[in-house]
């Protein structure tokens, strides 16, 4: 009778010697993985911004004029504008972020967010405004029917290649009360809002952010860039043009 011989089996040493090159190779993986998630979540993001873009251009060419930024009632009206052609996912991000402490004074229970798109309503503004408002969102003025919005007129934005429409902006003004997340307004701009202490534009997209432009092209560039006090940045957010430094 042949004896049976002993299975093949690992030895300790060689258990742990393979159980620490998957360790390694799972910590040279990871960061690829998310790194590789990050850049399709800010390729996905472009996209939103860019289907975006259509749906403001079909706006323009409808109403020659920019969506209003708010109502009067405090609420955002750009994205009710917007909503009906494009959706509700579409006006926001796909790079879930911790929410900031503004945020989380209304909304307590949401941690995480996907940050909503962010208008540009006044422009590259911060003390003492032009009587004419510089950004998309419209105009306070008196008419016979008494003090309304009235929106800015495609005709004024001089270069819609050259002005930032809409991009990733983690700002908004709430409703009195508990206001409906979708409904509030969401702005962006190029400062750092002593309300918040944070700046206007978002830094998710490998520190840098997505924006829209008037003519529908969308660029990313460090949120640096966006807010910097410089000529060359500013007058991205003006429809004439021009920085404006009287402004800053």
């Amino acid at each position: 009778m042949t004896p049976s011989r002993s299975k093949p089996a690992f030895t300790l040493v060689e258990l742990l010697v393979v159980l620490a090159i998957i360790g390694l190779l799972a910590a040279l993986l990871l960061p690829a993985l998310s790194g590789a998630k990050r850049r399709a979540a800010t390729t996905r993001c472009a996209g939103n911004l860019r289907q975006l873009g259509i749906a403001l251009h079909g706006y323009l060419q409808d109403e020659e004029a920019y969506p209003l930024a708010t109502s009067g009632d405090g609420q955002g009206a750009w994205q009710r504008v917007l909503r009906p052609v494009v959706g509700e996912a579409l006006l926001y991000c796909p790079q879930l972020i911790r929410a900031n402490d503004q945020y989380l004074k209304i909304y307590p229970s949401n941690t995480f967010i996907f940050p909503h798109y962010g208008y540009n309503y006044v422009g590259a503004t911060h003390r003492d405004p032009p009587p004419k408002n510089l950004g998309l969102g419209g105009n306070y003025n008196y008419l016979s029917s008494g003090l309304r919005f009235t929106p800015t007129v495609e005709s004024s934005v001089i270069a819609p290649a050259q002005m930032l429409a809409l991009g990733d902006g983690a700002a908004f003004f709430p409703n009195t009360g508990i206001p409906d997340p979708a409904d509030v307004l969401y702005f962006m701009f190029p400062y750092v809002l002593p309300l918040i202490g944070k700046p206007g534009v978002g830094n998710w997209h490998s520190g840098g952010a997505n924006m829209l432009f008037c003519d529908g092209h969308v660029q990313w560039a460090k949120q640096s860039f966006w807010i910097a006090p410089t000529d060359e940045s500013r007058q991205l957010w003006n429809s004439d043009h021009e920085p404006h430094a009287e402004c800053w």
